[in-house]
C-alpha cells in the first residue's frame, strides 16, 4: 500500500486554508521546486517535489476530491493499509460494496459525489495520449484511481452528472473533462465512453480553456423525446513546464551571464515546440519577454521569465576571463 500524503504539509496549509491560500501557496511551492530552476545535480529531485506540489494542489483545489482526501484522513487510510479495511464515518466497509467497484474508499465517494439523490456516472477516455502533463502518485489512485478517471488518468476524468432536479427529466448530464494542457492546446477527435460501454469520438476545439463549457448534443440521458444533451466542463491538468493562467501560459528559461551581458539567441519551449528567441545585450535576471500568439491559443501569450545560471564548476581559462572582468569592472 502506498505511503499516505500529508497534501496540507506538501503546500504548507493548514487544515482550513481557503482556496486563495491553497492557490498562493500552490504558486510560490511551484516556484520554489521547479526543476528549471535548479542545477542538473538537483533536477531529479525538485523534479519529484514538484510532483508531490502539483499533486497535492490537484486535490485541494478541487472541492469535491478535497471533500473526498479529508474524509478518509490520515487515521483511516492508515488503518486500511494495516488491512483492517477503510473506514468511514466509524463503519468499515469491504472494497467490493464501495460505487464504481475496487475502491477502497468509495464510500466517501458516494458521500461527497452522489449525495442529495444525484446520480453519478464514471466516464473514461481512450485516447489523447499523456504529453508531459502531471503523473500521479500510488497514494492518489489508490483513493481517487477507481473513480473513473476522477483523478485525472483518464482523458475524461472527473464525473459525469445526472441531477436530481430538471436535468433527470430533460435527460441533460454534467460531466468534468480533464485535458493534458497539449491536447486542450491542440484540439481534435478524442474517444470517450461513456455510461454503459458506449463508445463515441467528439471534436474538440483547439485551444479551449479551463473551464470552457462544450455541448454534445444527443449524448445525454435517454428520454421518451430521445437522449439528452451532454455538457463538458473543461479541466486543465498541471504541467511540468509551463503555468497557464486565462490564455497565457508561463515559463522560466535559464540564461548564461555571457548571453545575458552580451545578447544573442537562446531556445525557448512553446506546445508547438521550440522557438528561437532574441535577448537583449544587458539582460538582467528576471527579465521577462512576451511572445504574443503562444499561449494556449492564439489569444493567449507566452510570457518566459528569464534567470541567469551561474556556472557551477569553472575551466581555468573561464576562471582567468571572470578574474579579468572583476578586476577591469
Amino acid at each position: 500500500m502506498a505511503e499516505y500524503k500529508d497534501y496540507y504539509k506538501i503546500l504548507g496549509v493548514n487544515k482550513n486554508a481557503t482556496d486563495a491560500e491553497i492557490k498562493k501557496a500552490f504558486k510560490v511551492a511551484a516556484r520554489k521546486y521547479h526543476p528549471d530552476l535548479h542545477p542538473e545535480s538537483e533536477k531529479a529531485a525538485m523534479t519529484e517535489k514538484f510532483k508531490d506540489v502539483n499533486e497535492a494542489y490537484a486535490v485541494l483545489s478541487d472541492k469535491q476530491k478535497r471533500a473526498i482526501y479529508d474524509q478518509v484522513g490520515q487515521e483511516g487510510y492508515q488503518n486500511y493499509a494495516r488491512g483492517g479495511g477503510a473506514s468511514a464515518g466509524g463503519r468499515t466497509r469491504s472494497s467490493s460494496s464501495y460505487y464504481g467497484g475496487g475502491n477502497p474508499f468509495g464510500g466517501a465517494y458516494q458521500q461527497y459525489a452522489g449525495g442529495n439523490g444525484n446520480t453519478y456516472y464514471n466516464f473514461s477516455s481512450n485516447g489523447g495520449g499523456d504529453f508531459g502533463g502531471a503523473d500521479f502518485s500510488d497514494f492518489f489512485q489508490s483513493i481517487f484511481g477507481g473513480m473513473g478517471g476522477m483523478g485525472g488518468f483518464s482523458g475524461f476524468g472527473g464525473t459525469g452528472r445526472r441531477s436530481a432536479g430538471t436535468s433527470q427529466h430533460s435527460g441533460d448530464m454534467d460531466a468534468e473533462l480533464a485535458l493534458n494542457l497539449e491536447d486542450a492546446h491542440r484540439g481534435g477527435q478524442m474517444q470517450l465512453t461513456l455510461p454503459g460501454g458506449r463508445n463515441v469520438t467528439v471534436k474538440l476545439p483547439a485551444g479551449v480553456g479551463e473551464g470552457k463549457r462544450i455541448k454534445l448534443k444527443g449524448l445525454g440521458n435517454p428520454t421518451p423525446r430521445g437522449n439528452g444533451d451532454l455538457y463538458l466542463t473543461i479541466k486543465i491538468r498541471p504541467h511540468l513546464t509551463f503555468r497557464l493562467e486565462g490564455d497565457d501560459l508561463y515559463v522560466p528559461v535559464t540564461l548564461m551571464p555571457w548571453t545575458a551581458a552580451l545578447g544573442g539567441t537562446i531556445y525557448v519551449p512553446t506546445l508547438d515546440g521550440p522557438v528561437k528567441v532574441k535577448v537583449p545585450a544587458g539582460t538582467h535576471n528576471g527579465k521577462k519577454l512576451k511572445l504574443s500568439g503562444k499561449g494556449l491559443n492564439s489569444k493567449g501569450s507566452l510570457f518566459v521569465t528569464l534567470t541567469i545560471d551561474v556556472p557551477r564548476t569553472l575551466t581555468k581559462e573561464q576562471k582567468d576571463l571572470f578574474t579579468k572582468l572583476a578586476q577591469i569592472s
